[in-house]
């Protein structure tokens, strides 16, 4: 099953046996009672369809042999753990024997013989006479068919040349002492280094501050308690790295120097207490966004930082109580990944928890936002974002001229929505004696008209400097600008057929698209990327699309 080389097949496909036929065993018995072993021979006394029974030497009854798994095992190191983790790839199933009348010396390796009748007269290859002399467990059960000669004994040259560079029991027992310190040594410095964690709580920080108007006011001051807490471990960890070096210049094995086993002791337990922390506002975590793009991508990064701090917590835990490497190492060895059930994605009856100033305000909006999103069958955030009705609860817009002041709210969506909330506002301020914030909010109106001015001359701009025989990547750094904004800019070009195509790419690119469209259709960009090779961008996708629909 799987992948197996024909060549690595441990028995014969094709297994021809009858009663009384001599055979050998190829397996360990897996069975507590080891009844067999690899190279014990015995005679086949009974054949069935899923067993044999074999009688050995010695045995009073015979023994009951099933069929045996060989595993094709790869080995592949996972770069997060930096683990050798093993993947079963294929499996060979066969019963672990094989007609024993006689074997070459080859295949006997790894075999024990009680009796054996060895022919290595005419041995021809290093180490041959060895081994087929060293399968046999006595001298008495040993039969030489051919007289050993002198040049049947060969030594391989680089054996030979090999030993004479190795360095003698007491060196080599020092490089072997220096290797096992140096690895120790190593192995406490990881422990005890948090910049992994202290980078994943910082890019998760910036995520958040550059979506900030996607997320909920309390995602921001959350991750910065986060940010706060991995800062000063890290911190605390930079002076005991002081510390560690001082006691590793001691030259004695970390294993055999109780001081040093004792501080790693109390430095781990202080930051299991305070990773701990981290851990504790990873799963509570508050952060909500109404847009399920930036929520995918909150989730990645978050849960990168819970793997982390997951993997260092089991760590630290493994050596709290004593150093010892090779509980260590088997420690380690057993770590699962943990699982975080956290979901920034603000579905509609997702509870909310909010520090703004009226509560019961916002569970009022939001309550009458999700009952128009199941009235129009809508998504949030075409109706009211949870940015947006925490602008409504802080600054309480009484108008609709007020409200499109907020996030979100556009004229359009005011008039269509915007009294269905104003109404429930000028009622929470009439029974609570409140007036309207909507000043301290920052005028946006203009900022808005000021970009659309700017839109059509910056796509102009790039298509000038395309028409001087520059190229996409040179407008791009001279616009500071990248390269697949440019690409948008001359799409709109194509598509009017002001531009054509074969002046962008070159005819290999060009080539290749269109055989992928052909292929799947003139489907996403992102379909047709995956049916492309990675030199050929997003942009240059979409401006041959838009070739084709000016053509039509």
């Amino acid at each position: 099953e799987g992948e197996f080389y024909e060549k690595s097949f441990p028995a014969d496909l094709q297994l021809k046996l009858t009663a009384g036929a001599q055979v050998m065993y190829i397996k360990n018995d897996p069975e507590k009672g080891r009844r067999y072993y690899n190279g014990k021979i015995g005679v086949v006394e009974k054949i069935e369809d899923e067993k044999i029974l074999v009688l050995c030497k010695d045995d009073t009854s015979p023994i009951e042999v099933k069929k045996e798994k060989w595993k094709n095992i790869r080995y592949v190191a996972d770069n997060t753990t930096n683990l050798v983790e093993e993947n079963e790839i294929g499996s060979f199933t066969q019963f672990p024997l094989r007609l024993a009348w006689a074997i070459t010396i080859h295949k006997s390796q790894g075999l024990s013989f009680d009796r054996a009748i060895i022919d290595a007269g005419n041995a021809f290859a290093p180490g041959q006479v060895y081994v087929a002399l060293s399968r046999c467990t006595s001298l008495e059960g040993m039969i030489l068919h051919s007289r050993i000669q002198r040049n049947s004994l060969h030594t391989d040259s680089r054996i030979t040349a090999f030993s004479r560079t190795q360095k003698n029991a007491l060196v080599q027992s020092g490089v072997l002492k220096d290797a096992r310190y140096q690895f120790q040594k190593e192995e406490i410095k990881k422990i005890f280094d948090f910049t992994e964690q202290q980078h994943n709580a910082k890019a998760l920080l910036s995520y958040i501050m550059v979506q900030q108007t996607s997320f909920n006011i309390e995602a921001l001051k959350w991750i910065d308690t986060i940010n706060s807490l991995t800062e000063e471990i890290q911190g605390v960890a930079k002076k005991f790295e002081g510390q560690l070096y001082q006691l590793f210049a001691q030259q004695v094995l970390p294993e055999d120097n109780p001081f040093l086993k004792s501080r790693l002791s109390a430095a781990a337990k202080h930051f299991i207490h305070e990773l701990g922390k981290v851990f504790s506002e990873i799963n509570r975590c508050p952060a909500e966004t109404d847009l399920k793009k930036t929520a995918v991508d909150f989730n990645l990064l978050l849960a990168d930082l819970h793997h982390t701090v997951c993997l260092r917590l089991y760590l630290l835990q493994g050596i709290q109580d004593d150093f010892i490497p090779d509980n260590y190492i088997n420690h380690k060895r057993r770590f699962i990944k943990g699982l975080l059930s956290v979901n920034a994605y603000a579905g509609k009856s997702k509870a909310v928890i909010t520090n703004g100033p009226h509560p019961e305000l916002n569970r009022l909006l939001r309550k009458k936002r999700d009952a128009l999103c199941d009235e129009k069958n809508l998504p949030v955030y075409l109706v009211a974002g949870n940015h947006s009705v925490e602008e409504m609860e802080r600054y309480l817009p009484l108008t609709t001229e007020a409200l499109t002041r907020l996030s979100g709210f556009g004229a359009v969506k005011s008039k269509q929505f915007g009294e269905d909330f104003l109404t429930i506002i000028r009622t929470y301020c009439e029974q609570n004696s409140l007036q309207t914030n909507i000043a301290d909010k920052t005028e946006k109106r203009k900022r808005r008209e000021k970009e659309i001015e700017t839109k059509t001359p910056t796509r102009a701009l790039s298509l000038k400097l395309l028409k001087e025989g520059k190229s996409v990547e040179l407008i791009a750094k001279e616009r500071n600008l990248a390269v697949g904004t440019i690409e948008g800019h001359l799409c709109y070009f194509i598509s009017k057929g002001e531009v054509l195509i074969d002046t962008i790419l070159s005819p290999d690119k060009l080539k290749l698209i269109k055989s992928a469209i052909e292929k799947t259709g003139n489907t996403s960009a992102k379909t047709l990327k995956e049916h492309l090779p990675e030199h050929i961008g997003y942009g240059e996708i979409k401006m041959l699309q838009a070739s084709l629909l000016a053509v039509t």
